[in-house]
C-alpha cells in the first residue's frame, strides 16, 4: 500500500459528492471528509478492508475497481458487489462478542486501484454537528437504502439463473459501461469465475448460460472485456437505478431496442437498485 495526494481523483470526489448528496448529505460536509484523507494504492488482489476487522475505517474508491465479499461458513466468499470509482465500500458492520463495531463484508482489489480510507469516529463527530432536519432527511434516506437493499437480495432469490445473469451484466452495464459502436462495453475485467460468485451457481454454469446469449446475439467478447450488444434491453434494468442515475445512461436506453430472447426481464418485480455512493451493501 503507498499513499498519495487525492486531488488527482477529482472526478471520483464528484461523484461522491453527487451520490452522498441524493441521500440528503449536504456536500460541504463530504467535502470537509475529503480534504482530510489521503488516497492509499493498492495492487490488484490486495486486500483492503478485512472482514472482522475493529479498525474504524470504511473506504471511498478513487480509481479502478474493488470485489466486495460476504463470507459464508464454509470458508468460500459471495461477491456481493463490484464498486468502482465514487462508491463507498466498508461501512456495512455488526457487533462482535465483545460489543465493538466489526466490519461486515471484506473488499479485494479486482485492480490496481486508490480508495480513500476515512476514520468513521470522525464522521460520527461531524454528523453531531448538523442541523436535526438535516439529520432526519438522512436517516430517512439510510432507512430507503438497507429496504432497497433487501428487496434486491429478495428478488433475485426468485429469479431463474439466467435473469440474474441479465440483470447483473445490466447494472454493470449502467453503472460501468461505456457507449460502443456495436453496444455497450463493459469497463471492469471480469472472469466466468466472478459472474457465477455474482449470482450464485457454478463456473461451467455461468459458461453456458454466457455461450447462450453470444448464440443470441447479445453479447460477445472482446479481450477480457465484455460487449453488450445493441439489440440489449436495459428497459428492465433501468428500473433498478436511482432517478439521479438515470440521466447518465439516458443515450444507452434511448438507442438500445427491445430485445425479444428467451430471457425476458420485463415481468421482474419493479424495484430500484440501490446505487449512487454506496456499495457493498
Amino acid at each position: 500500500m503507498k499513499l498519495v495526494s487525492n486531488r488527482k481523483y477529482g472526478e471520483a470526489f464528484s461523484q461522491l459528492r453527487d451520490g452522498l448528496a441524493n441521500w440528503g448529505v449536504p456536500p460541504e460536509f463530504t467535502n470537509e471528509i475529503l480534504e482530510r484523507n489521503m488516497a492509499a494504492i493498492f495492487e490488484k488482489g490486495a486486500l483492503v478492508l478485512c472482514e472482522g476487522a475493529v479498525d474504524d475505517l470504511f473506504g471511498c474508491v478513487l480509481s479502478g475497481f474493488v470485489k466486495v465479499y460476504c463470507a459464508v461458513g464454509d470458508g468460500s466468499r459471495t461477491l456481493m458487489r463490484l464498486a468502482g470509482p465514487g462508491e463507498i465500500i466498508g461501512y456495512a458492520d455488526y457487533l462482535d462478542d465483545k460489543g465493538r463495531h466489526a466490519r461486515l463484508f471484506e473488499a479485494q482489489c479486482a485492480s490496481r486501484c486508490a480508495v480513500a480510507l476515512i476514520n468513521r469516529d470522525y464522521v460520527a463527530r461531524m454528523l453531531r454537528r448538523l442541523e436535526p432536519d438535516t439529520l432526519v432527511e438522512i436517516l430517512l434516506a439510510v432507512n430507503t437504502f438497507w429496504s432497497q437493499n433487501v428487496r434486491w437480495f429478495a428478488t433475485m432469490l426468485n429469479l431463474r439463473l439466467s435473469q440474474r445473469l441479465e440483470l447483473v451484466l445490466s447494472d454493470l452495464a449502467l453503472r460501468f459501461g461505456v457507449e460502443d459502436a456495436r453496444g455497450t462495453l463493459l469497463i471492469p475485467d471480469l472472469g466466468h469465475v466472478d459472474l457465477a460468485e455474482m449470482i450464485g451457481c457454478s463456473r461451467p454454469l455461468i459458461s453456458r448460460l454466457l455461450a447462450e446469449m453470444a448464440d443470441g446475439e447479445l453479447l460477445s467478447r472482446r479481450a477480457k472485456q465484455y460487449l453488450l450488444h445493441s439489440k440489449w434491453s436495459f428497459e428492465s434494468a433501468l428500473q433498478y437505478h436511482r432517478v439521479s442515475e438515470r440521466s447518465k445512461v439516458a443515450n444507452i436506453k434511448d438507442t438500445q431496442p427491445r430485445h425479444q430472447p428467451g430471457i425476458d426481464l420485463t415481468r421482474l418485480v419493479a424495484l430500484e437498485r440501490p446505487s449512487g455512493a454506496f456499495a457493498g451493501h
